[in-house]
């Protein structure tokens, strides 16, 4: 096989592997699932618990540093998306974003939302909520899944009566990464909105929210942004601040205290309207610890390039090994491939790498395996799990 690193990536690999030692613990081939957490991260995330043990969680200045928090960790995923910091709100999952913005559009019976069967249970489930609920027609395509064309299912699909289309920018079950921007220019032409379900995109693969004209992208931290559990992200177009309502609201919703029958109801300016609970302050300063890491230690444009590069190699390394089915062409994926192995079902193939600290996953419609590229790896992560294929094969 090829190499795809350079001796500056050799390099700078070793560095990074150093400051990630769970990938050193196994061959890592799941960020998907979870990405690992680096030291920057770990040791921020143990400081601020520290702090809190130590000194307590009480006092204008211990207040003052957890509102300080909050904004630099928007300011900083703002930068990552291309967008203004007024239209991001931090959630704890990309799951709540979707929550969020599905439950806040004013839904009529009729009402019609597109999404794809193939899409992950934090866009469908709130899709069969708004269905139970208020009669909203859900239309199920086939995008993402191979030999569908996903802007002639998307055109085929809408009619005047869609108010939303839900779908990824990459999608967690097949790998696909979707022509996002004109997915968006077909909804709006009958004004649908696009919610776009960012958990693989968002670290993978570059994320512009203002190119790919979005109106709505939610994302997570612990995946391909290896930050700690319970962190995210939510943007909101400004210009849909107005339109999607608050379902749930708490201290950043309003501008004032509603205290009296004649106190007006006056919602924030910017998306922080949709922050209703708190945030445990250790995480977020991991996730905005991290964000900096991937940025300046790193690069994003170094992260994207290494992890499509490699997904390229993995891609072409499992092409190489008789009874190996790749799911999607070689072209249309990124970081994430998926593929099966004949006479091994997909949760039995994961069982057996993972006896051997080979750590992929499966997904369970379309039943396939997964692996995840990350920035991290190597040729050698990868030849390793081809060998473990092989021998399993005999």
């Amino acid at each position: 096989m090829y190499s795809v690193s350079t001796s500056a990536d050799t390099q700078k690999i070793a560095m990074l592997r150093a400051a990630m030692p769970a990938v050193t613990r196994a061959v890592y081939l799941n960020t998907g699932t979870n990405g690992p957490l680096p030291r920057r991260a770990y040791d921020a995330l143990l400081a601020f618990a520290r702090s809190e043990f130590e000194e307590g969680r009480i006092g204008q200045p211990v207040f003052d540093r957890f509102m300080n928090l909050l904004t630099e960790t928007r300011a900083l995923v703002a930068e990552l998306l291309g967008c203004a910091l007024e239209e991001i709100a931090l959630t704890h999952n990309t799951t709540e974003g979707m929550n969020i913005a599905l439950l806040g559009l004013d839904w009529r019976e009729g009402d019609e939302l597109i999404t794809a069967s193939s899409e992950h249970e934090g866009g469908l489930n709130p899709a069969a909520v708004l269905k139970a609920r208020y009669g909203a027609r859900v239309i199920y395509t086939d995008i993402g899944l191979r030999h569908c064309d996903p802007l002639e299912a998307l055109r085929g699909a809408l009619s005047p009566r869609a108010k939303a289309v839900v779908i990824s920018h990459a999608s967690w079950s097949t790998g696909a990464i979707l022509p996002l921007r004109e997915l968006c220019e077909l909804a709006h032409r009958v004004g649908a909105l696009v919610i776009c379900d960012a958990a693989q995109a968002c670290g993978m693969i570059p994320s512009n929210v203002y190119d790919l004209g979005v109106d709505v992208y939610a994302l997570s931290g612990q995946k391909w942004l290896c930050s700690p559990d319970g962190t995210g992200a939510l943007f909101i177009r400004r210009a849909l601040l107005p339109k999607i309502q608050n379902t749930f609201s708490g201290y950043f919703s309003l501008k004032q205290r509603v205290t009296h029958a004649a106190t007006p109801i006056e919602f924030a300016d910017t998306a922080t309207r949709y922050q209703y609970a708190a945030h445990y302050f250790p995480s977020v300063q991991g996730f905005a610890e991290t964000l900096k890491w991937l940025r300046d230690e790193i690069g994003w444009e170094w992260i994207y390039r290494r992890t499509h590069e490699l997904g390229q190699y993995a891609y072409d390394a499992l092409a190489q090994i008789d009874g190996v089915n790749l799911y999607l062409p070689r072209d249309q994926i990124a970081g994430l491939l998926h593929f099966t192995v004949d006479g091994i079902a997909p949760a039995d193939l994961t069982t057996k790498l993972f006896e051997q600290k080979i750590l992929i996953r499966h997904v369970p419609e379309p039943a396939l395996n997964r692996v995840s590229t990350g920035f991290f790896n190597t040729e050698a992560d990868i030849m390793q799990l081809t060998a473990a294929i092989r021998a399993l094969r005999k």
